[in-house]
């Protein structure tokens, strides 16, 4: 599972420690995976493994992952001193839970991150770092089936059972987003990394009917290839990962309130 190491402009504990909270989500998530992997077994009765224990482990891994993402959510909008409010949609992004869950606990996602750059706020698609590539993913949400298409340079549509919805080219946001990544990381001395793009649509199909090397297409014929490719990437953290993530983070937007004496940390 990814670590989702910033939501928006919401504030974030990673932006205290990058590299303690990194390195202590990847141990509370093997610890707590082991205790409830047992309390599982437990309550069911099936310590010893069996034909039917895929039965169990579905169920299991589902619930586990429900915890994990509401505690990432929680990482990603409080510290110990603030506290941001979420943004109404972060749960029904069925995209971002699959794309953290699909990739290895050594890469971090940053979801629309607000970068402050020399010439102001800018808004970016959001950003998947790994240890030796920075991969700016801009999602495509449709019903599951449709198929997307690109019309022109400037525009796309969606096809739903015949009828066609325009929509403006994804990869518009996308070459904005890594022409502003990549200056930024370059004005700091870390060009090293190099940076993709992709566009993502896990549930849907899409059709390219133009030759475009500007970034990956991701749809459901794919996304499992992909999952794969970015895992070889990311076997270890890399100091120019963590060095570009703590770069990021300092310089994005943050909007928070103090938390009172009451709340839980």
């Amino acid at each position: 599972m990814a670590q989702l190491i910033k939501i928006n402009q919401c504030v974030s504990r990673y932006q205290v420690d990058l590299r303690c909270y990194a390195n202590r989500f990847t141990w509370l998530k093997k610890k707590r995976m082991e205790e409830w992997k047992e309390r599982w077994e437990n309550r069911l009765d099936i310590k010893t493994r069996t034909q039917q224990d895929d039965k169990y482990n579905k169920p299991l891994k589902i619930e586990f992952g429900n915890w994990m993402f509401e505690k990432q959510l929680d990482w990603s909008t409080r510290t110990a001193f603030e506290w941001s409010i979420r943004p109404d949609k972060i749960h029904a992004e069925l995209w971002l839970r699959r794309i953290l869950e699909g990739i290895n606990d050594v890469s971090f996602f940053m979801y629309q991150p607000v970068l402050l750059t020399k010439s102001g706020p800018v808004q970016l698609d959001s950003v998947l770092i790994t240890n030796d590539i920075i991969c700016c993913v801009h999602p495509l949400k449709g019903e599951p089936g449709n198929v997307f298409r690109n019309v022109t340079q400037r525009k796309w549509c969606e096809m739903t059972n015949g009828v066609m919805r325009p929509l403006i080219s994804p990869l518009i946001s996308l070459r904005r987003t890594k022409a502003v990544v990549s200056a930024f990381l370059k004005s700091h001395d870390l060009a090293s990394m190099k940076i993709e793009a992709a566009v993502y649509a896990p549930e849907c199909y899409i059709e390219q009917t133009m030759s475009n090397y500007e970034a990956d297409f991701i749809d459901r014929r794919n996304e499992r290839d992909w999952f794969i490719r970015l895992d070889q990437h990311s076997l270890l953290m890399k100091r120019e990962q963590l060095e570009a993530a703590e770069l990021l983070l300092k310089h994005s937007e943050t909007i928070a309130d103090p938390r009172n004496a009451d709340q839980n940390t």
